[in-house]
């Protein structure tokens, strides 16, 4: 059986061969064209059957998207046994565990490994959480026991267990878009061997083509906008509906419609969408970060003194979204949401890797520059560590969105995070 193994029928007559052909053929629709593009009548044309039985199988979409997720966890739980038994025995070392997180990363980036294209999704959308939260736990709780089990057989990389999960789940959502770049593939490499070097506390590795990379980025800036002018009101608009609806909710039509302007005013400010969608991104990250999380402004805040201040200030960044305000969830919770939208867009439509590739090639140069202000001094964050824990805290804080009823504080998930991740002072 293939590593992207897949829910397909096996043949048969009856109820169950055609529930199953259908959660194949709603798996498909996801992983080509993404969660919104999943309806009751597109599932049933795309199966040459009607809408009514569609909902003799599932009742609800709300039902469908449950059914697909449990199909997706026998997949995934099928591709995780594998992974494990096909390491049993294996050396383990740093060479080779940055080999196997690598691999077990661009395995499940594949075109063929339709089930993770289902948590991806998933992840990104309120409603599918809600329609498959014990699924999705589930899927959490299998990534997690799986790498356990593997560092379980490699002591001297026990320190990772608290952290792999959460980050291999953020840096699977970008090799899910940037999968085949070259620059991207140098970059996972370098930033793996660099995490097994951390577990096993030797000294920083080189950084050679983290450096490459952002001496070659232009970082993105602020607008600088007239306040009242139309195309700030339309960049504000844009990034409302992306904290409430996420970036598929923007589009001519709707902002248009909330500005009160024909659909041909985005065209003439911006020239196209994906530039205007672009620009919408970066405001929305840049109104919503916190003061002292950005490197651009002022400190207004002494440095924590601690581990425990730390992680307190910290802790408001991983804040779930309350029921019906998305817009209130803590800044990661709703920052990493946003990146992984992007990333499964990208995956889509080639046109918007370089966002993808801008948004991963620095990951944590704010944390890296904000260090001596908030990280507390025990610690000496190098740039490679920052990398680490901005990816590690955005995985974070998706699987913890996911979570009805959290098990393990915010605050002990930095502090365990922070002790994996950062050398000590």
């Amino acid at each position: 059986m293939a590593d992207a193994a897949d829910i397909r029928p096996d043949g048969g007559d009856g109820r169950d061969a055609l529930r199953v052909q259908a959660i194949a053929a709603a798996m498909g629709i996801i992983a080509d064209q993404g969660l919104a593009a999943l309806s009751i009548r597109d599932l049933a044309q795309s199966i040459g059957k009607s809408t009514t039985v569609i909902v003799n199988l599932f009742q609800t979409k709300a039902g469908l998207l449950a059914a697909v997720a449990e199909a997706g966890l026998g997949a995934d739980a099928a591709f995780h046994a594998r992974f494990l038994a096909q390491t049993d025995g294996a050396p383990l070392d740093r060479t080779t565990l940055r080999a196997l997180a690598a691999g077990y990363i661009t395995r499940r980036a594949a075109p063929q490994a339709r089930f993770v294209r289902v948590w991806e999704e998933y992840l990104t959308d309120r409603e599918a959480c809600l329609a498959a939260g014990p699924q999705l736990q589930a899927w959490r709780q299998l990534q997690a026991r799986a790498w356990t089990e593997l560092l379980d057989r490699a002591p001297a990389f026990a320190r990772l267990a608290p952290v792999l999960a959460p980050y291999l789940a953020m840096e699977g959502l970008y090799a899910s878009a940037l999968i085949g770049r070259a620059d991207y593939e140098l970059l996972l490499d370098e930033s793996l061997d660099g995490l097994m070097a951390r577990a096993l506390d030797t000294p920083p590795p080189a950084t050679p083509v983290l450096d490459w990379i952002e001496a070659g980025l232009v970082p993105p800036q602020p607008p600088g906008l007239e306040a009242g002018s139309m195309k700030l009101r339309l960049l504000d608009i844009a990034a409302d509906l992306i904290m409430e609806g996420g970036v598929g909710a923007v589009t001519n039509r709707s902002v248009a419609q909330l500005a009160k302007a024909s659909t041909s005013t985005i065209l003439y400010h911006f020239g196209d969408m994906r530039s205007f969608l672009a620009q919408a991104i970066w405001h929305s990250v840049f109104r919503e970060i916190p003061a002292y999380l950005d490197w651009r402004r002022p400190l207004d805040r002494s440095r924590p003194a601690d581990l425990a201040a730390w992680s307190e200030l910290m802790a408001a960044t991983l804040e779930p979204a309350p029921a019906g305000a998305p817009a209130d969830a803590g800044f990661y919770e709703k920052y990493a949401r946003l990146i992984a939208q992007i990333c499964l867009l990208a995956r889509r439509d080639p046109a918007f890797q370089d966002l993808a590739a801008l948004l991963r090639g620095p990951e944590g140069g704010g944390t890296f520059a904000r260090r001596e202000a908030i990280w507390p001094p025990q610690f000496a964050l190098t740039r490679m560590s920052a990398a680490h824990f901005a990816i590690w805290i955005k995985g974070r804080a998706l699987l913890n969105a996911i979570e009805q009823a959290p098990t393990e504080n915010p605050r002990m998930q930095l502090q365990s995070a922070a002790l994996a991740i950062a050398p000590r002072a």
